[in-house]
């Protein structure tokens, strides 16, 4: 642990506060800030990843991170439904349409971040230690976005085989207090009970591939395991937090989205946006991008501090760096993140593009269309989770058999 980077971590944090008010052009994106810099902390403090939780059940046959963020999922669910009781109308629910796009998307998300090791959050908080990686992915990803952005708003996504009435005044798709009607609550008692529901059988079967993994790989017999002793200061600023800890942050940092913004968390449009900016510094302009993605010339113009979901997401980065330098341990992990191989750099690349190319097939990403729709009490986060985590499983499995012989995390 180098002690150096504890008051650099500390000065970082200062600047960015100091110089997002300053520069940020309002209030509320200088508190997108701030929550992008609570998601970013807490992620890389809990080494919580939405990717890992499938990445880890297939490869080490752990269901530990899975079910902490399937506990996390009801746990939003019932902070939101609080939030948005009766007032449905008011807030910009992520209630998708069901369709054969959202499978197909989901699937290939799932499929790509097998090969990438994260999601696009999860590059966003790996940047600072996984650089290489990290940084590969973004961009694939972005340009993955980019080229989706038309399809996104053709029928092929905006169509939904089923709706409900308050899923129909959102996005279209199945707003689950509306099949509940008749509870006494507006639908919000039987939604929350299906939502536990679900989450327990999803629990369930990943306990079960858990058990079914450790009966074919018996772990090893490490002994007696000594608890290490940690100073004062590695407690409050080092030390992992538990899994508990880190749903209840993340879950009360969404709520702030959900109250601030009357939206939940989205993460991969601005990647998109990002590419495109990048183009633009080759002369192409915002009208002529406009013409290609359906997009408005404005989303194009408008500057990327001015985006919310942008400012947000370099919040994250800044939000794992901070971490990683009052923890006292940035310089190993990132000199660690460096190397990378020509095999690397074509998985990542495969795996970043066909991620971004699928989140604009199923309107959002691990954080967009899978944990804001399930805790916004919509019927598309878990017909997302299963094809998602179906494409996981099998990304995995190609790995394992033809690509690497042993994946790591």
């Amino acid at each position: 642990m180098d002690r150096k980077e504890h008051f650099t971590g500390l000065m970082v944090l200062f600047m960015v506060i100091v110089l997002g008010k300053v520069y940020l052009s309002s209030d509320m994106l200088f508190y997108r800030l701030l929550i992008g810099l609570g998601f970013g902390y807490a992620l890389a403090r809990a080494s919580m990843g939405f990717a890992g939780s499938v990445n880890r059940l297939s490869r080490t046959g752990s269901s530990t991170l899975a079910s902490a963020l399937l506990v996390m999922f009801v746990v939003t669910a019932v902070i939101t439904a609080f939030t948005i009781y009766g007032h449905e109308s008011d807030f910009k629910l992520n209630i998708y349409p069901l369709n054969l796009a959202l499978l197909i998307g989901g699937f290939m998300f799932g499929f790509g971040m097998s090969f990438t090791s994260c999601c696009a959050t999860g590059s966003l908080t790996d940047v600072p230690g996984g650089f290489s990686r990290a940084t590969v992915s973004i961009f694939f990803i972005s340009v993955g976005v980019f080229l989706g952005y038309r399809v996104q708003n053709s029928e092929l996504v905006r169509h939904s085989v089923v709706s409900t009435p308050r899923g129909l005044e959102q996005k279209g798709g199945v707003f689950l207090p509306d099949l509940f009607t008749f509870d006494g609550f507006n639908g919000y008692l039987g939604a929350l009970l299906l939502t536990a529901l679900l989450a327990a059988i999803a629990i369930y079967f990943a306990k079960q591939y858990e058990r079914h993994y450790f009966e074919k790989y018996p772990p090893a017999d490490e002994g007696v395991i000594k608890v290490p002793e940690y100073t004062t200061y590695e407690r409050l600023f080092v030390v992992p937090w538990k899994m508990r800890v880190s749903v209840v942050i993340i879950a009360s940092l969404f709520a702030s989205l959900l109250w601030l913004y009357e939206k939940g968390w989205g993460a991969s449009t601005a990647f998109g946006l990002w590419f495109a900016k990048l183009l633009m510094l080759f002369g192409i302009d915002a009208q002529t991008l406009s013409e290609w993605t359906g997009r408005s010339d404005d989303f194009f113009s408008q500057s990327l501090l001015d985006h919310g979901t942008s400012v947000q997401n370099f919040a994250i980065i800044l939000g794992a760096l901070l971490y990683l330098l009052i923890a006292g341990k940035f310089k190993e992990r990132f000199r660690g993140g460096l190397p990378i191989t020509a095999k690397d750099f074509g998985l990542y690349a495969f795996g970043g593009l066909i991620m971004g190319y699928g989140t604009r097939l199923s309107n959002g990403c691990n954080v967009g269309a899978l944990y804001t729709p399930i805790a916004e009490l919509s019927l598309s986060g878990w017909i997302y989770m299963v094809v998602m985590v179906t494409g996981g499983l099998l990304g995995n499995w190609v790995l394992r058999t033809y690509i690497n012989k042993s994946c790591t995390i």
